[in-house]
C-alpha cells in the first residue's frame, strides 16, 4: 500500500524553518520550528495560531495534563494553555539546552545536553534528577524504566519512583547499555531505537536480557522522526520517505515519499492523517490509498 501526498501547507501560512517538533491534540496540529515560533494549524493545514514560544528553536512540545509544554536550547521549559495558548509558568533548573520533553503516569520528564533528565509533579514541582551517560537527545518509558540515547548507545535505567524519601532524592539503577541512537518509542512490550548509522530501526524485548526481536529495514539515510499510534509504527528521516510498520508482526504496510524533502517530525491525526514536518517551514498531509 502506498501513501500519497493530499495537501501541503500553502506559501504564506509556511513554518519559521525546519519543523523540528510536531504533535496531534484535540483536532489541532502543534508545530514548533527554528526560530522558536509555534504555530498551530487546523486539520486542513490552515493557520489556527501563533505564537513566539522559545527565544529559539523549538526542540520539542508535548501535551500534559491538559497543558503545553514547549522547550528549547534556552534551556527553559514553557507551559502554556493548550487551547488558548496563554503562559501560565516557566520552569527553570536545567544548566544547558532542554532537547526532549516526555509526558508519562501524571509525571514530565525533560532532558538535556548535560545528560541530566528532570522529573516534574503534575504542578510542576521538581521530584528528582537523573545523570544519564551521554546527551539526552530522546527517551522512552516502560513503566519504572527509562530509556536515553544520543547517537552512540541506548542507556537502559531503572527508577526507584516509591523509593523517594526527600526531594530531590531516588534510588536509580543503570541496568543496560547497547548501542544504537534515538529515535526512542516503546510499541507493546517492546523498545524501538535506530542504529547507529541511522538507517535501521531495531526492536528489542522491553525486559532484562534485552533479547532481538526485529531488524526493520527501509530507510536509505538518518530516521529523524518515530511514532507509535494504535499499533502502528511511523518512520520518516532524510530520505524523504514516510513508513508504516505493524508493531505486531513489524512488517511493512505502507510506504510514501515527499518528493526528496528530508523528514523531520511526524504526527498522526484523529483520523489516521499523517503530518510529515519538513525543512523550510513546508508541512505536508499523507494518506494511505
Amino acid at each position: 500500500m502506498s501513501l500519497g501526498l493530499v495537501r501541503t501547507v500553502l506559501e504564506e501560512d509556511k513554518q519559521s524553518g525546519d519543523v523540528v517538533v510536531m504533535a496531534f491534540h484535540n483536532g489541532k496540529l502543534f508545530t514548533g520550528a527554528e526560530g522558536g515560533r509555534l504555530v498551530v494549524y487546523n486539520p486542513d493545514l490552515t493557520v489556527h495560531k501563533v505564537l513566539q514560544a522559545q527565544f529559539n528553536t523549538i526542540n520539542d512540545l508535548c501535551i500534559f495534563n491538559n497543558d503545553l509544554v514547549t522547550t528549547g536550547n534556552d534551556g527553559l521549559i514553557k507551559v502554556w494553555d493548550a487551547t488558548t495558548l496563554e503562559a501560565k509558568k516557566t520552569l527553570e533548573g536545567h544548566e544547558n539546552e532542554v532537547r526532549v520533553l516526555q509526558a508519562r503516569d501524571g509525571k514530565l520528564f525533560s532532558g538535556d545536553m548535560n545528560g541530566k533528565v528532570k522529573i516534574w509533579s503534575a504542578d510542576y514541582k521538581l521530584l528528582f534528577t537523573l545523570s544519564c551517560v551521554e546527551e539526552v537527545w530522546s527517551m522512552a518509558f516502560a513503566n519504572n524504566i527509562i530509556y536515553t540515547a544520543r547517537s552512540n548507545d541506548v542507556t537502559c535505567t531503572e527508577i526507584g519512583f516509591k523509593e523517594m524519601d526527600v526531594a530531590g532524592e531516588t534510588k536509580f539503577v543503570i541496568l543496560d547499555t547497547f548501542e544504537g541512537r534515538g529515535p526512542l518509542c516503546i510499541a507493546n512490550d517492546k523498545i524501538l531505537y535506530c542504529s547507529r548509522e541511522g538507517t535501521k530501526i531495531l526492536v528489542k524485548e522491553n525486559r532484562s536480557g534485552h533479547k532481538d526481536v526485529a531488524q526493520l529495514e527501509g530507510h536509505s539515510k538518518i530516521i529523524n522522526a518515530m511514532v507509535v499510534v494504535d499499533n502502528m509504527i511511523y518512520s520518516s528521516g532524510y530520505d524523504g520517505l514516510v513508513k508504516m510498520w505493524d508493531a505486531g508482526s513489524f512488517k511493512q504496510t505502507a510506504t510514501g515519499t515527499t518528493v526528496n524533502n528530508p523528514v523531520h517530525s511526524l504526527a498522526v491525526g484523529d483520523d489516521g492523517a499523517i503530518f510529515a514536518g519538513l525543512g523550510g517551514g513546508n508541512i505536508v498531509q499523507m494518506r494511505r490509498q
